[in-house]
């Protein structure tokens, strides 16, 4: 794994890790927003490279882009969720 990769992982797992902190409950909301954080994070990183975009990059990582569908994947999972 390159250090870009590891750096995404570990970004995609403090938001899930946040994310359960300020709305989460039990161990198996933790492991499911992590799950959502990193699939969500790659998904914005991959989409964003067919599109060209290239708001912040660290290495190859698109952070911005990455974080902002990470963020938008979290919050529609908890609404998702409670409905």
């Amino acid at each position: 794994m390159s250090p870009a990769t590891i750096f995404g992982f570990v970004l995609a797992s403090l938001y899930g890790f946040a994310f359960y902190v300020i709305f989460g409950r039990g161990w198996l909301r933790l492991v499911f927003y992590w799950l959502v954080s990193i699939g969500a994070f790659f998904l914005g990183h991959w989409v964003a490279g067919l599109l060209g975009l290239a708001i912040f990059n660290i290495g190859e990582l698109r952070v911005v882009e990455g974080t902002v569908v990470s963020w938008l994947g979290l919050w529609t999972m908890r609404v998702w969720r409670r409905a």
